[in-house]
């Protein structure tokens, strides 16, 4: 009886650690669901993929085997277009789209053939108590369908580069263009980073960045 209680105590004393080294972990900021919003589509319900759903067994595969975890149970960072990423100082990003480039000034470059050209739109909304410098943020774009390497693209015509100062409750929208293999598929993964002093020394660095997986419509 002895050696039982002792072996519970001891999972008690790991799971009590284990939920405070959780508790600890640096987080950045948090997710703000664009299907959260008044007016947007429900989200369906798991019910609809159950054993009564009635579905077909081709609709089934359509409308479940291929669909998306629950948002309400992903973490904070795993975010689509038109969500939003509140950080803790009150800073805020939104990717509001991922589009196909179809038109060039005279000297933008085009994609090699094979490439697909595409555009992520965001937008960053300064809600801290001073001006931003926005030359602090980084960001990527990669690949999420069999993965795969972006090449960035010179595109002036429609695009606008993320720089300069964000004034106090101002919000600007920016651009970034890439080029992605067709044969690594049209679905892609945006990752967005800031490394400036503050956020340097608060160590919320150390959390997961925040990053926006969609199609490239």
């Amino acid at each position: 009886m002895n050696t039982t209680r002792a072996a519970l105590a001891t999972v008690a004393v790991l799971a009590a650690t284990l939920t405070a080294c959780s508790a600890d972990e640096p987080k950045q900021g948090q997710a703000e669901r664009a299907t959260a919003s008044a007016g947007s589509a429900p989200v369906s319900s798991p019910a609809d993929c159950g054993p009564d759903s009635g579905k077909s067994q081709a609709e089934w595969m359509e409308d479940c085997a291929s669909g998306s975890p629950d948002q309400a149970d992903q973490p904070d960072t795993e975010l689509a277009v038109g969500d939003a990423f509140a950080y803790t100082d009150g800073l805020k990003i939104k990717v509001d789209s991922i589009t196909t480039i179809t038109k060039y000034g005279e000297y933008d470059a085009k994609p090699d053939a094979g490439q697909t050209p595409f555009r992520v739109t965001w937008t960053v909304t300064n809600g801290t108590k001073k001006p931003y410098d926005l030359d602090q943020f980084s960001y990527e774009a990669q690949g999420a369908t069999t993965g795969g390497q972006t090449e960035s693209l010179f595109v002036e015509l429609g695009s606008k580069q993320m720089t300069g100062r964000l004034a106090v409750g101002r919000s600007g929208t920016f651009t970034s263009e890439y080029s992605l293999a067709k044969s690594d598929g049209n679905e892609v993964l945006f990752t967005m980073s800031r490394m400036d002093d503050a956020w340097l020394e608060s160590g919320s660095f150390l959390g997961e960045d925040p990053h926006w997986t969609g199609k490239i419509k």
